[in-house]
């Protein structure tokens, strides 16, 4: 009777659905020729279907305009082009709940609350990264997100005053969307805790912002971050800054800082901030043991982003496929190395029209943004995820 070994992959995000198809194309077919062994890929995660959350700032003002049934789709629709690969192909509805590296065994807790083991004979961690609102990232479920989407929809639309923290690009586009979208019918104030927008940018391109964005009505506080908020007696919200001064909207919305999903490790297996502690060049967990892996923004091998993960993925694949393939006694191609390339890279729309955004360090002209994200948020883009469109070739 021949062995088991489950590929495992913790998340079915941006990371893990990539690395999952990645596998599913250029790792499974190959190690269908073992005999003594069947290999099986297990993906983990508490939503069963994948957001495209990169359009979240438009969301947030309009559902109508980002439906649902475009954004949300189910997690392992993707995988029924893998014909051939069916049964060896598993999803578990559930987070993950600690990892045990001696046993080489993952727990889980599922959607309906009860606990599972699953032991591993290969893993990725690709857990990513949580905001601080259901806005803006998967806390969960995906109908938590939906829910909290069309409330923020109902509350816009009557809203007299909208308040934003965190100058960075989720910031600056949602009060790009905001502002767009209710055309002066709503005071924006945007908090920035930087003296400066988008710090990943040179700071004539945050000054571009700032004028786009108050074009369209959005006023912006420098220096100061919010230490709290509070709903009052009358459901609005009281806002509390660190230079001890508070502020009163009938919206906030969080849109400042990341935290990693990783508090099912042990300390050993985390870095600074708590992301996984990965080998910046291998995208091995070195500390985990053998053919234990990180993918995307969890792995805080660079600045995280799509754009940086569709350099990582390539090397993660390589190194997965070179390390199975010998220990099966396939012949296994090279090792590769990821370098880290902090080069100014960012595309940040406000509104459809409009925006800021560099490549490599190239300045991007605004109707260059507009055609690259503003229009619909690289939408027609998702199949290169939720399908693997992107990892055609290895």
């Amino acid at each position: 009777m021949s062995e088991t070994r489950n590929i495992v992959i913790l998340g079915s995000s941006f990371a893990g659905l990539s690395a999952a198809h990645y596998t599913a194309k250029h790792v499974l077919p190959k190690l269908q020729q073992v005999k003594d062994a069947k290999y099986e890929l297990h993906l983990v995660d508490p939503s069963d279907h994948f957001w495209w959350h990169i359009g979240a700032p438009r969301e947030i003002v309009s559902v109508k305009e980002m439906k649902h049934r475009d954004c949300f789709v189910p997690t392992m629709d993707g995988f029924k082009q893998y014909s051939s690969l069916k049964d060896s192909i598993k999803f578990h509805h559930g987070s993950a709940a600690g990892l045990d590296v001696e046993t080489r065994t993952v727990s889980i807790t599922t959607h309906e609350g009860a606990s599972e083991s699953l032991g591993y004979y290969a893993l990725v961690i690709a857990t990513g990264v949580r905001s601080p609102t259901p806005l803006t990232t998967l806390q969960g479920h995906y109908t938590i997100s939906t829910k909290a989407l069309d409330e923020m929809n109902d509350k816009l639309a009557s809203a007299k005053e909208v308040i934003i923290s965190g100058g960075g690009p989720v910031g600056v586009e949602t009060a790009g969307e905001i502002g767009t979208h209710l055309q002066g019918k709503v005071k924006i104030t945007l908090i920035a805790g930087s003296d400066k927008l988008l710090p990943v940018l040179r700071k004539s391109l945050s000054d571009k912002a700032q004028k786009q964005l108050e074009k369209v009505g959005v006023s912006i506080i420098y220096g100061a971050k919010v230490t709290s908020s509070e709903q009052t007696a009358d459901g609005k919200t009281e806002v509390k800054l660190d230079n001890g001064k508070s502020m009163t909207t009938d919206v906030y919305i969080p849109a400042f800082g990341v935290q990693p999903n990783t508090e099912f490790l042990s300390d050993n297996l985390k870095g600074k901030g708590g992301y996984v502690e990965t080998n910046s060049q291998t995208l091995r967990v070195d500390a985990a043991g053998p053919r234990v892996y990180a993918a995307g923004d969890v792995s805080a091998v660079d600045l995280g982003g799509v754009l940086n993960m569709y350099t990582s993925i390539p090397v993660l694949g390589a190194n997965i496929s070179h390390d199975l393939f010998a220990d099966a006694g396939l012949s296994a191609g090279p090792e590769k190395t990821y370098t880290r390339k902090d080069a100014e890279t960012q595309v940040v729309p406000v509104g459809a029209k409009t925006g800021v955004g560099a490549f490599n360090g190239w300045q991007l002209p605004a109707f260059a943004v507009s055609m690259i994200k503003g229009k619909d948020y690289m939408l027609k883009n998702m199949g290169d995820i939720t399908e693997g469109k992107k990892w055609v070739k290895a």
